[in-house]
């Protein structure tokens, strides 16, 4: 970890990363489907292009993660800015990033407990950061 940034910020930038990254595996499926040349040219020919269920939950968990990262980057943000960053703020951007990668493939295999139980910590690091800034 590079000492001259905030924890918070390098947890951050790891989970956009991985959020960037998870493009991959339904990618792979569409294009095992109609090949290179048509993914570049007509990627959504008209049909369902997530005919493998595991592939749309795929996905799904990269929408999730796009959803959730960005008011947890805004709260990093301010948080960051603002000179409040702590243990509890560092801490908080950890959990953030391991939701994030237990949730993926967790909602990949369709295990639901599980998916509810590593959303919620995702959720509840965002909420333990922004209590951090305004309390």
């Amino acid at each position: 970890m590079n000492a001259d940034i905030p924890n918070e910020l390098f947890w951050l930038t790891l989970s956009a990363i991985w959020t960037a990254m998870l493009w991959m595996p339904y990618a792979y499926v569409r294009i095992r489907k109609i090949g290179w040349v048509r993914v570049f040219i007509d990627p959504l020919p008209g049909d369902d292009p997530f005919d493998q269920d595991w592939a749309h939950r795929a996905y799904r968990a990269h929408m999730n993660a796009v959803e959730t990262l960005i008011p947890f980057a805004a709260v990093t943000f301010a948080v960051v800015a603002s000179g409040q960053t702590n243990a509890i703020t560092a801490t908080a951007a950890a959990v953030f990033f391991w939701s994030k990668v237990l949730h993926t493939p967790v909602y990949i295999l369709k295990i639901p407990a599980l998916r509810l139980l590593t959303f919620m910590a995702g959720l509840g690091a965002t909420l333990v950061m922004a209590a951090e800034l305004l309390f």
